[in-house]
């Protein structure tokens, strides 16, 4: 009773809809890293048409989201998402088909579709008009739990793929989007477009999440709404790019390949400890000053370690203190935005930031891959660092303007 109290009677759904989440990403973005091989050995693609499948999958929420994003200010998220689950499992099973790039490729279109209608932005967006002044306690809880798709779903999806085959297994997935995610998404009570009041000043600086209007005055919100861009896609052309490659850059600076591997693990717990303190912590801080936090941290750690000897327990610090500044910068992706701009045109907003901050998560593994190839570890952490500091400063830029009100 306590629970269902404390999130204004909507626990079990909240629930439902973490259980989405991890079903969501783990069946689609995840689910590439098992079935690589068995698509190589099966059909011929080879990892970087794999892999190519997750970059459409990014550009099509793109493209996109801006659209969706306006539906669901003007009509709730229970419609998107539903299509959304169903476009979901078309995809799947269209994936499930596939007999070659081309027929694997465009099955990732109709996936990337329905999953910016249920997952991505959508997924906040309810969150916001379901929970108001808590959203973004809950926004952190919700990222916390999928964090845990990757744990759950690659044993998952190997072990199905060992019983049944990779095509069986993602009719599994399509079924899984039917059976269990639709009549969750089915359940989201239905919006009540609330109605405007008359224009008052800003929310004070540093609430919970920034009312129905935000803390930026009307004057200054298509400067903030770049800098805030600015920010969340240069931190994220780093968070989608250099994590990928830690291992072979620790390699390079003199670890083993067994010493690397086991120090890169240390990513996942960091980074969902850091998601859980800003779930629990966080509301104290304003949203502005933990992302500036972490933007300071990760440039500052990449510009260090090339001037430190590399042994295990450096590498280890690096990587927890790095995920750990990853982990307050994703959460704060979703939920700035809403401190800064207020519900009133929320979904609008996030669809319009997904466009420059995809397309940079679209192309971190490509361009990283080749720093890393041609350029090797030390200049690829300096470069990195440098284009953390452009989040930063633009970061740093935007605190100076909320404060100026």
């Amino acid at each position: 009773m306590a629970a269902t109290s404390r999130f204004g009677g909507h626990g079990p759904l909240l629930l439902g809809l973490a259980l989405t989440r991890i079903i969501g990403w783990g069946s689609t973005f995840y689910s590439p890293s098992v079935l690589v091989g068995a698509l190589d050995r099966e059909i011929g693609l080879n990892a970087e048409i794999v892999f190519g499948g997750i970059t459409i999958l990014l550009i099509t929420g793109a493209l996109v989201a801006p659209a969706i994003g306006r539906i669901l200010d003007r009509e709730g998220t229970r419609r998107s998402m539903c299509v959304g689950a169903v476009i979901c499992a078309l995809g799947l099973g269209v994936l499930s088909l596939a007999q070659g790039p081309a027929s694997y490729l465009a099955s990732w279109f109709v996936i990337g579709l329905g999953h910016a209608m249920s997952l991505a932005n959508t997924g906040n967006v309810t969150i916001a008009q379901l929970m108001g002044e808590r959203t973004r306690r809950v926004i952190g809880l919700m990222m916390l739990v999928t964090g845990l798709a990757s744990s759950v779903f690659w044993p998952l999806t190997a072990t199905l793929m060992n019983a049944f085959g990779w095509r069986t297994t993602l009719l599994i997935f399509a079924a899984m989007q039917i059976v269990i995610v639709l009549p969750i998404y089915a359940s989201i009570p239905r919006y009540r477009h609330p109605q405007v009041p008359e224009a008052r000043p800003a929310a004070v600086q540093g609430g919970p999440s920034g009312g129905d209007h935000g803390s930026v005055p009307a004057h200054a919100r298509r400067a903030a709404f770049w800098l805030v861009a600015l920010a969340f896609s240069a931190s994220g052309l780093v968070s989608w790019g250099l994590p990928l490659h830690l291992i072979t850059l620790f390699q390079e600076a003199g670890l083993t390949q067994h010493e690397a591997v086991w120090v890169a693990t240390l990513s996942g717990p960091a980074t969902l400890a850091a998601r859980a303190i800003d779930a629990t912590l966080g509301e104290k801080l304003p949203a502005e000053k933990v992302a500036l936090f972490g933007l300071l941290l990760g440039p500052v750690l990449c510009l260090a370690l090339p001037f430190v000897p590399m042994t295990i327990a450096t590498a280890a610090i690096f990587v927890a203190l790095f995920s750990a500044a990853l982990g307050v910068i994703s959460v704060a992706r979703a939920t700035l935005p809403l401190a800064l701009f207020g519900r009133n045109g929320f979904a609008a907003m996030l669809g319009k930031l997904t466009v420059p901050q995809n397309m940079a998560f679209s192309a971190a593994p490509l361009l990283f891959a080749v720093m890393v190839e041609r350029l090797g570890a030390s200049p690829t952490l300096m470069a990195s660092a440098a284009i953390q500091a452009v989040g930063f400063a633009a970061m740093f830029a935007l605190v100076r303007m909320v404060a100026r009100g």
